[in-house]
């Protein structure tokens, strides 16, 4: 099996991933693609999964993937998998459960059966390596289909707070590891922030926007972020 892992919530990549396919296949492996591939929605729900019930050899799956936009870092471990043990067996890993979510199908077949005509003449035009037309057609129908693919995938949500010091970001790890350690729905993690004024982000995931927005504000208020300097915000997520 191939997988293809897109950290995106975008209707417009997916689309156009899906459609790519095909030809990814065929430019790699030389043949037609035979076999179904499915879509589902991955399990963090903000990415999708594309599984391609197809056996290559290592290589072409790599190359595949490549092809079609694979997470960038799933690549590369991928790559360094092969690289120690070139008959390592396990350099596809695609997680159907992860932090107790689990895939949920997006049936596309059937989203975009009322826009057969279009597919077929996307599949044409990138046949004929017509792209700029393809893409003209799949911006289209990718506006179209929006509301029933994000209606499957569902909203998650981040709650962030921005603040400066490492002292500071030592003790929230603590405080926020001990509370995931306690509450298995506390999923959290801090990053470097991309504010000129905030050294660090702590980030908190739920699929409610006023849990996230209770959760940061109890962070804000019952820990030394009380006396700090702090930004806080709550917005979808868009991107694992």
């Amino acid at each position: 099996m191939i997988s293809v892992d897109l950290d995106r919530a975008s209707t417009l990549h997916l689309l156009r991933t899906y459609l790519t396919v095909p030809q990814a296949f065929s430019v790699v492996t030389k043949r037609r693609l035979t076999a179904p591939y499915d879509v589902t929605v991955s399990p963090s729900g903000v990415g999708f999964h594309i599984k391609i019930l197809e056996q290559v050899s290592i290589e072409q799956n790599l190359k595949i993937r490549a092809l079609l936009w694979d997470h960038a870092e799933r690549l590369a471990y991928a790559l360094k998998k092969w690289a120690l043990n070139p008959k390592e067996a396990y350099i596809d890993l695609c997680f159907d459960e992860k932090n107790e979510g689990r895939e949920r199908e997006l049936n596309m077949s059937m989203i975009l059966q009322p826009f057969s005509a279009q597919i077929q003449q996307t599949r044409r035009l990138l046949q004929n390596g017509e792209t700029e037309k393809a893409e003209e057609v799949v911006h289209t129908v990718a506006k179209q289909i929006e509301s029933a693919v994000q209606e499957r995938r569902g909203k998650q949500f981040v709650g962030c707070i921005s603040f400066n010091g490492d002292s500071l970001r030592e003790h929230l790890e603590k405080i926020c590891g001990d509370i995931a350690a306690k509450d298995r729905t506390f999923k959290w993690r801090m990053y470097p922030c991309f504010f000129p004024e905030f050294d660090w982000m702590l980030v908190v995931f739920t699929n409610d926007k006023d849990l996230a927005w209770k959760r940061i504000s109890w962070l804000k208020n019952r820990t030394e972020l009380k006396a700090a300097d702090t930004r806080l915000w709550v917005k979808e997520r868009i991107a694992t």
